[in-house]
Protein backbone atom coordinates (compact mmCIF):
# COMPACT_ATOMS: atom_id res chain seq x y z
CA UNK A 1 0.00 0.00 0.00
CA UNK A 2 1.10 3.25 -0.63
CA UNK A 3 2.58 4.91 2.57
CA UNK A 4 0.80 8.35 2.54
CA UNK A 5 2.07 9.41 6.06
CA UNK A 6 5.77 9.59 4.79
CA UNK A 7 8.94 7.59 5.52
CA UNK A 8 12.54 8.16 5.25
CA UNK A 9 14.90 7.81 8.55
CA UNK A 10 17.13 6.54 10.09
CA UNK A 11 20.86 7.75 10.33
CA UNK A 12 22.32 6.05 13.79
CA UNK A 13 23.32 8.61 15.82
CA UNK A 14 26.72 9.32 17.20
CA UNK A 15 28.28 7.96 20.32
CA UNK A 16 28.80 11.62 20.82
CA UNK A 17 25.13 12.49 21.85
CA UNK A 18 26.05 10.89 25.02
CA UNK A 19 28.87 13.46 26.00
CA UNK A 20 27.79 16.04 23.50
CA UNK A 21 24.29 16.67 23.11
CA UNK A 22 22.33 14.87 25.54
CA UNK A 23 23.41 17.47 28.46
CA UNK A 24 20.64 19.69 30.47
CA UNK A 25 22.01 22.67 28.59
CA UNK A 26 22.36 26.45 30.03
CA UNK A 27 18.70 27.88 30.74
CA UNK A 28 19.89 31.51 30.78
CA UNK A 29 19.16 32.16 34.08
CA UNK A 30 15.42 31.56 32.97
CA UNK A 31 13.88 29.09 35.15
CA UNK A 32 13.10 30.27 38.31
CA UNK A 33 9.89 32.05 37.04
CA UNK A 34 6.92 29.67 36.48
CA UNK A 35 5.55 31.47 33.09
CA UNK A 36 5.89 34.50 31.74
CA UNK A 37 8.86 35.63 29.24
CA UNK A 38 11.96 36.26 30.72
CA UNK A 39 13.30 40.22 29.73
CA UNK A 40 16.93 38.55 28.47
CA UNK A 41 16.58 38.73 24.54
CA UNK A 42 17.00 35.59 23.15
CA UNK A 43 16.76 33.36 20.06
CA UNK A 44 15.54 30.34 19.92
CA UNK A 45 15.95 28.07 16.63
CA UNK A 46 12.71 25.71 15.37
CA UNK A 47 12.78 22.75 13.34
CA UNK A 48 9.87 21.04 11.63
CA UNK A 49 9.45 18.82 8.39
CA UNK A 50 7.28 20.41 5.77
CA UNK A 51 6.63 22.14 2.26
CA UNK A 52 6.26 25.95 0.89
CA UNK A 53 2.18 25.56 2.50
CA UNK A 54 3.18 24.36 5.33
CA UNK A 55 6.25 26.74 6.33
CA UNK A 56 3.87 29.37 5.45
CA UNK A 57 1.64 28.29 8.55
CA UNK A 58 4.46 27.67 11.03
CA UNK A 59 5.64 30.87 9.89
CA UNK A 60 2.91 32.80 10.96
CA UNK A 61 2.31 31.20 14.16
CA UNK A 62 5.74 32.28 14.80
CA UNK A 63 5.19 35.79 14.15
CA UNK A 64 2.28 35.91 16.76
CA UNK A 65 4.64 34.54 19.06
CA UNK A 66 7.48 37.08 18.49
CA UNK A 67 4.47 39.43 18.66
CA UNK A 68 3.30 38.11 22.57
CA UNK A 69 6.97 38.00 23.29
CA UNK A 70 9.06 40.40 22.04
CA UNK A 71 11.92 39.09 23.79
CA UNK A 72 12.34 36.20 22.16
CA UNK A 73 12.96 35.58 18.39
CA UNK A 74 12.37 32.41 16.37
CA UNK A 75 14.45 31.57 13.81
CA UNK A 76 12.92 29.08 11.45
CA UNK A 77 14.86 26.14 10.13
CA UNK A 78 12.35 23.90 8.02
CA UNK A 79 13.37 21.26 5.91
CA UNK A 80 11.69 18.26 3.14
CA UNK A 81 10.70 15.01 5.19
CA UNK A 82 13.18 13.22 3.09
CA UNK A 83 16.18 14.84 4.85
CA UNK A 84 14.27 16.12 8.36
CA UNK A 85 15.11 13.19 10.02
CA UNK A 86 19.14 12.65 8.58
CA UNK A 87 19.50 16.45 9.36
CA UNK A 88 18.36 15.96 12.79
CA UNK A 89 20.05 13.23 13.54
CA UNK A 90 23.16 14.66 12.76
CA UNK A 91 22.16 17.84 14.75
CA UNK A 92 21.21 15.74 18.15
CA UNK A 93 24.92 13.78 17.77
CA UNK A 94 26.26 17.26 17.35
CA UNK A 95 25.11 18.78 19.88
CA UNK A 96 23.47 21.85 18.03
CA UNK A 97 19.81 20.83 17.35
CA UNK A 98 17.36 23.22 17.36
CA UNK A 99 15.53 24.56 20.62
CA UNK A 100 11.66 22.94 19.42
CA UNK A 101 12.15 20.02 17.23
CA UNK A 102 9.11 18.46 15.47
CA UNK A 103 9.11 15.00 16.77
CA UNK A 104 6.97 12.02 15.52
CA UNK A 105 5.99 9.32 17.21
CA UNK A 106 7.37 6.56 15.31
CA UNK A 107 10.43 7.66 15.48
CA UNK A 108 10.88 9.16 19.29
CA UNK A 109 12.48 6.30 20.40
CA UNK A 110 15.60 6.51 18.54
CA UNK A 111 15.95 10.30 20.47
CA UNK A 112 14.45 9.52 23.51
CA UNK A 113 16.85 5.84 24.48
CA UNK A 114 19.49 8.13 24.25
CA UNK A 115 18.69 10.44 26.71
CA UNK A 116 18.32 13.51 23.78
CA UNK A 117 15.26 14.68 24.61
CA UNK A 118 14.21 16.76 27.66
CA UNK A 119 11.62 15.63 29.96
CA UNK A 120 8.56 18.25 30.01
CA UNK A 121 7.02 17.17 33.14
CA UNK A 122 8.56 20.18 35.22
CA UNK A 123 7.36 22.58 32.55
CA UNK A 124 3.58 21.96 32.87
CA UNK A 125 4.22 21.17 36.68
CA UNK A 126 5.40 24.43 36.61
CA UNK A 127 2.44 25.92 34.22
CA UNK A 128 5.04 27.16 31.82
CA UNK A 129 3.45 24.26 29.61
CA UNK A 130 -0.39 24.01 30.10
CA UNK A 131 -2.22 21.06 28.94
CA UNK A 132 -5.31 20.97 31.10
CA UNK A 133 -7.21 21.30 27.87
CA UNK A 134 -5.59 17.88 26.40
CA UNK A 135 -7.47 14.26 26.62
CA UNK A 136 -5.55 12.51 28.36
CA UNK A 137 -4.23 10.08 25.72
CA UNK A 138 -3.06 12.64 24.04
CA UNK A 139 -1.54 13.99 26.95
CA UNK A 140 0.51 10.30 27.34
CA UNK A 141 0.78 9.60 23.63
CA UNK A 142 3.85 12.12 24.23
CA UNK A 143 5.30 9.77 26.84
CA UNK A 144 8.10 7.46 26.35
CA UNK A 145 9.05 5.20 29.25
CA UNK A 146 7.41 7.32 31.55
CA UNK A 147 9.29 10.32 30.47
CA UNK A 148 6.88 13.40 28.85
CA UNK A 149 9.06 13.81 25.96
CA UNK A 150 7.13 15.42 23.66
CA UNK A 151 3.72 17.71 23.13
CA UNK A 152 0.79 16.85 20.91
CA UNK A 153 0.57 19.61 18.17
CA UNK A 154 -1.72 17.81 16.05
CA UNK A 155 -3.18 14.62 17.13
CA UNK A 156 -5.26 12.24 14.02
CA UNK A 157 -6.46 8.92 13.79
CA UNK A 158 -6.42 6.14 10.90
CA UNK A 159 -9.55 5.24 9.19
CA UNK A 160 -10.64 3.91 5.72
CA UNK A 161 -11.84 6.65 3.26
CA UNK A 162 -14.94 5.24 0.55
CA UNK A 163 -15.96 7.35 -2.57
CA UNK A 164 -19.77 7.50 -1.21
CA UNK A 165 -20.77 8.83 -4.74
CA UNK A 166 -18.89 5.99 -6.75
CA UNK A 167 -20.83 3.59 -4.47
CA UNK A 168 -24.38 4.86 -5.09
CA UNK A 169 -23.37 4.82 -8.97
CA UNK A 170 -22.37 1.29 -8.45
CA UNK A 171 -25.38 0.32 -6.11
CA UNK A 172 -23.48 -1.20 -3.43
CA UNK A 173 -24.54 -0.55 0.15
CA UNK A 174 -21.48 2.14 2.23
CA UNK A 175 -19.91 0.95 4.91
CA UNK A 176 -20.83 1.55 8.47
CA UNK A 177 -18.35 3.22 10.75
CA UNK A 178 -17.84 0.04 13.22
CA UNK A 179 -17.01 -2.68 10.36
CA UNK A 180 -15.18 -5.59 10.44
CA UNK A 181 -12.68 -7.21 8.09
CA UNK A 182 -15.25 -9.32 6.89
CA UNK A 183 -17.56 -6.56 6.12
CA UNK A 184 -14.23 -5.11 4.40
CA UNK A 185 -13.89 -7.85 2.33
CA UNK A 186 -17.86 -8.18 1.25
CA UNK A 187 -17.62 -4.12 0.80
CA UNK A 188 -14.75 -4.61 -1.73
CA UNK A 189 -15.98 -7.61 -3.35
CA UNK A 190 -19.12 -6.07 -4.27
CA UNK A 191 -17.60 -3.14 -5.54
CA UNK A 192 -15.38 -4.87 -7.51
CA UNK A 193 -18.71 -7.57 -8.93
CA UNK A 194 -20.45 -4.08 -10.12
CA UNK A 195 -17.16 -2.69 -11.82
CA UNK A 196 -17.73 -6.35 -13.63
CA UNK A 197 -20.68 -5.70 -14.53
CA UNK A 198 -19.97 -2.44 -16.10
CA UNK A 199 -17.53 -3.88 -18.05
CA UNK A 200 -14.80 -2.17 -15.88
CA UNK A 201 -13.69 -4.88 -14.13
CA UNK A 202 -10.04 -5.38 -15.58
CA UNK A 203 -8.49 -1.97 -14.48
CA UNK A 204 -10.69 -1.52 -11.19
CA UNK A 205 -10.83 -2.60 -8.20
CA UNK A 206 -12.56 -2.61 -4.53
CA UNK A 207 -10.02 -1.46 -2.68
CA UNK A 208 -6.32 -0.48 -2.48
CA UNK A 209 -3.34 -3.48 -1.50
CA UNK A 210 -2.92 -2.70 1.63
CA UNK A 211 -1.13 -5.56 3.06
CA UNK A 212 2.41 -3.56 3.18
CA UNK A 213 0.84 -0.98 5.82
CA UNK A 214 2.49 -2.00 9.19
CA UNK A 215 1.37 1.28 10.62
CA UNK A 216 -1.50 1.82 11.08
CA UNK A 217 -3.53 -1.04 9.66
CA UNK A 218 -1.53 -3.84 10.44
CA UNK A 219 -1.23 -2.69 13.82
CA UNK A 220 -4.95 -2.01 13.89
CA UNK A 221 -5.08 -5.67 13.16
CA UNK A 222 -3.05 -6.82 16.04
CA UNK A 223 -3.97 -4.52 18.65
CA UNK A 224 -8.01 -5.90 17.86
CA UNK A 225 -6.22 -9.41 18.15
CA UNK A 226 -4.99 -8.06 21.62
CA UNK A 227 -1.53 -7.50 20.78
CA UNK A 228 0.75 -4.82 19.48
CA UNK A 229 3.71 -3.88 16.92
CA UNK A 230 6.55 -3.95 19.52
CA UNK A 231 6.39 -5.07 23.34
CA UNK A 232 7.34 -1.89 26.10
CA UNK A 233 10.77 -3.49 25.75
CA UNK A 234 11.55 -2.42 22.60
CA UNK A 235 10.60 -6.16 20.53
CA UNK A 236 8.07 -7.95 17.90
CA UNK A 237 4.98 -7.82 19.41
CA UNK A 238 3.63 -10.49 17.50
CA UNK A 239 3.66 -13.77 16.13
CA UNK A 240 4.74 -14.98 12.78
CA UNK A 241 1.49 -16.75 12.61
CA UNK A 242 -0.46 -13.42 12.94
CA UNK A 243 2.18 -11.99 9.70
CA UNK A 244 0.88 -15.23 7.72
CA UNK A 245 -2.97 -14.70 8.29
CA UNK A 246 -2.05 -11.36 7.43
CA UNK A 247 -0.57 -12.00 4.52
CA UNK A 248 -3.38 -14.61 3.18
CA UNK A 249 -6.56 -12.28 3.76
CA UNK A 250 -4.54 -9.87 1.04
CA UNK A 251 -3.46 -12.64 -1.06
CA UNK A 252 -6.59 -13.90 -1.77
CA UNK A 253 -8.38 -10.42 -2.34
CA UNK A 254 -5.22 -9.94 -4.62
CA UNK A 255 -5.80 -13.17 -6.51
CA UNK A 256 -9.26 -12.66 -6.14
CA UNK A 257 -9.06 -9.39 -8.43
CA UNK A 258 -10.42 -7.61 -5.61
CA UNK A 259 -7.34 -5.36 -5.23
CA UNK A 260 -4.63 -4.38 -7.55
CA UNK A 261 -1.88 -6.37 -8.64
CA UNK A 262 1.34 -6.03 -7.14
CA UNK A 263 2.80 -3.93 -10.17
CA UNK A 264 0.01 -1.65 -10.38
CA UNK A 265 -0.40 -0.73 -6.65
CA UNK A 266 3.43 -0.16 -6.82
CA UNK A 267 2.69 2.28 -9.60
CA UNK A 268 0.93 4.11 -7.64
CA UNK A 269 2.57 4.12 -4.27
CA UNK A 270 3.59 7.62 -2.85
CA UNK A 271 1.93 9.64 -5.40
CA UNK A 272 0.22 12.84 -4.71
CA UNK A 273 -3.63 12.40 -3.74
CA UNK A 274 -5.12 13.54 -6.89
CA UNK A 275 -3.08 10.91 -8.46
CA UNK A 276 -4.24 8.07 -6.68
CA UNK A 277 -6.46 5.15 -7.83
CA UNK A 278 -8.75 5.99 -5.39
CA UNK A 279 -9.17 9.84 -6.52
CA UNK A 280 -9.16 8.46 -10.29
CA UNK A 281 -11.95 6.49 -9.14
CA UNK A 282 -10.60 3.31 -9.91
CA UNK A 283 -10.75 1.58 -6.22
CA UNK A 284 -13.43 2.23 -3.94
CA UNK A 285 -11.68 2.60 -0.55
CA UNK A 286 -8.28 2.95 0.87
CA UNK A 287 -6.55 3.59 4.21
CA UNK A 288 -6.13 7.27 5.52
CA UNK A 289 -4.91 9.65 7.97
CA UNK A 290 -7.97 11.44 9.15
CA UNK A 291 -5.87 14.59 8.85
CA UNK A 292 -5.63 13.92 4.78
CA UNK A 293 -9.52 14.01 3.79
CA UNK A 294 -10.26 17.40 3.04
CA UNK A 295 -6.76 16.28 0.44
CA UNK A 296 -9.04 13.99 -1.01
CA UNK A 297 -12.39 15.51 -1.21
CA UNK A 298 -10.19 18.39 -2.83
CA UNK A 299 -8.94 16.22 -5.29
CA UNK A 300 -12.19 15.00 -6.08
CA UNK A 301 -14.51 17.93 -6.38
CA UNK A 302 -17.18 15.68 -8.16
CA UNK A 303 -17.32 12.96 -5.56
CA UNK A 304 -18.13 12.94 -2.29
CA UNK A 305 -15.50 11.35 0.42
CA UNK A 306 -16.63 9.31 3.50
CA UNK A 307 -14.28 8.12 6.55
CA UNK A 308 -15.03 5.17 8.94
CA UNK A 309 -12.92 3.22 11.39
CA UNK A 310 -10.16 0.92 10.45
CA UNK A 311 -12.09 -2.95 10.23
CA UNK A 312 -12.34 -4.34 13.80
CA UNK A 313 -12.51 -8.58 14.09
CA UNK A 314 -15.11 -10.17 14.31
CA UNK A 315 -16.53 -9.72 18.42
CA UNK A 316 -12.86 -8.39 18.47
CA UNK A 317 -11.96 -5.31 20.51
CA UNK A 318 -11.08 -1.76 18.79
CA UNK A 319 -7.54 -1.01 17.57
CA UNK A 320 -7.66 2.79 17.98
CA UNK A 321 -4.43 4.46 19.39
CA UNK A 322 -3.76 8.25 19.19
CA UNK A 323 -1.22 9.16 16.22
CA UNK A 324 0.35 12.40 15.67
CA UNK A 325 2.75 15.34 15.04
CA UNK A 326 4.23 16.80 18.54
CA UNK A 327 6.81 19.51 19.76
CA UNK A 328 9.66 18.41 21.80
CA UNK A 329 13.15 20.22 23.28
CA UNK A 330 16.37 18.47 22.66
CA UNK A 331 18.92 18.55 26.12
CA UNK A 332 21.04 20.17 24.25
CA UNK A 333 18.80 23.36 24.51
CA UNK A 334 20.54 26.22 25.68
CA UNK A 335 17.08 28.01 26.25
CA UNK A 336 14.71 25.83 27.57
CA UNK A 337 12.45 27.46 29.11
CA UNK A 338 11.81 30.08 25.92
CA UNK A 339 11.50 26.81 23.97
CA UNK A 340 8.71 25.72 26.68
CA UNK A 341 6.99 28.84 26.15
CA UNK A 342 7.05 28.79 22.56
CA UNK A 343 5.62 25.01 22.46
CA UNK A 344 2.56 26.43 25.25
CA UNK A 345 1.88 29.16 22.70
CA UNK A 346 1.94 27.41 19.90
CA UNK A 347 -0.91 24.40 21.63
CA UNK A 348 -2.57 26.96 23.68
CA UNK A 349 -2.96 30.74 22.07
CA UNK A 350 -6.34 30.95 19.94
CA UNK A 351 -4.45 33.05 17.49
CA UNK A 352 -2.02 30.52 16.76
CA UNK A 353 -4.43 27.75 16.26
CA UNK A 354 -6.44 29.84 14.11
CA UNK A 355 -3.42 29.73 11.81
CA UNK A 356 -2.40 26.46 12.45
CA UNK A 357 -6.00 25.05 12.13
CA UNK A 358 -5.65 21.16 11.18
CA UNK A 359 -2.17 21.48 9.67
CA UNK A 360 -0.94 18.18 11.23
CA UNK A 361 -4.46 16.92 12.65
CA UNK A 362 -6.61 18.59 15.07
CA UNK A 363 -5.45 20.64 17.81
CA UNK A 364 -4.45 18.49 20.91
CA UNK A 365 -6.64 21.39 23.12
CA UNK A 366 -9.95 20.47 23.37
CA UNK A 367 -10.56 24.36 24.28
CA UNK A 368 -8.69 25.19 20.29
CA UNK A 369 -10.49 22.86 18.92
CA UNK A 370 -14.06 24.53 19.50
CA UNK A 371 -12.60 27.72 18.14
CA UNK A 372 -11.14 26.38 14.81
CA UNK A 373 -14.29 24.26 13.99
CA UNK A 374 -16.87 26.99 13.03
CA UNK A 375 -13.88 28.35 10.73
CA UNK A 376 -13.49 25.48 8.47
CA UNK A 377 -14.83 23.79 5.48
CA UNK A 378 -16.71 20.78 5.86
CA UNK A 379 -15.12 18.32 5.26
CA UNK A 380 -12.61 19.58 7.70
CA UNK A 381 -15.47 19.75 10.19
CA UNK A 382 -15.76 15.95 9.22
CA UNK A 383 -11.76 15.18 9.77
CA UNK A 384 -12.80 16.67 13.06
CA UNK A 385 -15.62 14.92 14.20
CA UNK A 386 -13.97 11.03 12.88
CA UNK A 387 -11.18 12.26 15.36
CA UNK A 388 -13.35 12.93 18.07
CA UNK A 389 -14.88 9.96 17.85
CA UNK A 390 -12.45 7.69 17.61
CA UNK A 391 -10.63 9.49 20.46
CA UNK A 392 -12.93 8.17 23.17
CA UNK A 393 -11.76 4.64 22.19
CA UNK A 394 -8.18 5.60 21.75
CA UNK A 395 -5.55 4.04 24.19
CA UNK A 396 -1.46 4.67 23.73
CA UNK A 397 0.26 2.34 21.86
CA UNK A 398 4.09 1.20 22.58
CA UNK A 399 6.55 3.33 20.99
CA UNK A 400 8.47 1.45 18.42
CA UNK A 401 12.25 0.90 19.30
CA UNK A 402 15.16 2.00 17.49
CA UNK A 403 15.92 1.79 13.75
CA UNK A 404 11.80 1.65 13.51
CA UNK A 405 12.36 3.03 9.36
CA UNK A 406 13.89 -0.13 8.56
CA UNK A 407 11.43 -1.93 10.25
CA UNK A 408 9.08 -0.47 8.10
CA UNK A 409 10.97 -1.04 5.09
CA UNK A 410 11.84 -4.90 6.11
CA UNK A 411 7.54 -5.32 6.58
CA UNK A 412 7.09 -3.48 2.95
CA UNK A 413 9.31 -5.58 1.28
CA UNK A 414 8.16 -8.44 2.97
CA UNK A 415 4.73 -7.96 1.74
CA UNK A 416 5.91 -7.14 -1.62
CA UNK A 417 7.40 -10.45 -2.70
CA UNK A 418 4.52 -11.84 -1.27
CA UNK A 419 2.55 -10.03 -3.68
CA UNK A 420 4.75 -10.56 -6.18
CA UNK A 421 4.79 -13.82 -5.78
CA UNK A 422 8.64 -14.05 -5.53
CA UNK A 423 8.20 -15.77 -2.14
CA UNK A 424 5.35 -17.67 -0.51
CA UNK A 425 3.24 -16.24 2.59
CA UNK A 426 5.36 -18.62 5.07
CA UNK A 427 8.88 -17.58 3.66
CA UNK A 428 7.75 -13.61 3.48
CA UNK A 429 7.05 -13.70 7.19
CA UNK A 430 9.57 -15.80 7.92
CA UNK A 431 11.94 -13.80 6.00
CA UNK A 432 10.76 -10.51 8.13
CA UNK A 433 10.75 -12.24 11.40
CA UNK A 434 14.66 -12.81 10.63
CA UNK A 435 15.83 -9.78 9.32
CA UNK A 436 13.62 -7.69 12.37
CA UNK A 437 15.18 -10.09 15.18
CA UNK A 438 18.43 -9.83 13.88
CA UNK A 439 18.45 -5.97 13.76
CA UNK A 440 16.50 -5.98 17.75
CA UNK A 441 19.38 -8.34 18.68
CA UNK A 442 16.64 -11.41 19.09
Amino acid sequence: MKRKWGSAFVVSMAAACLVSACGQGNNSGTDNAAGGASKEKVTIRFTWWGDPVRNKVYNGVISQFEKKYPNIDVKAEPTSWADYWTKLSTQIAGGNAPDVIGMHQFYVSDYAERGALLNLEPYVKSGVINLKDFPQAVTDSGKVNGSLDMIAQGVTMSGQIYNETLFKQLGVQPPTMNWTWDDFINEATAVKKAFIAKGEGKDHWGADDESGAMEPVFEYFLRERGKDLFTTDGKLGFTKQDLEDWFAMWAKLRKDGVVPDAATEAQYTGVAPEQTLFAKGKVGITAIPANQLYLYQTAMPDAKVRLVGEPRMKNGRNGEFVEGAYLAIPKSSQHPKEAAEFINFFINDVGAGKIFKLEQGSPGSTKIDSVIKPLLSPPQQSEMDFISNRLKLASTAPKPPKGYNQIAADFTNAAQAVAYGKVSISQGAQQFFEQVNSLLGQ
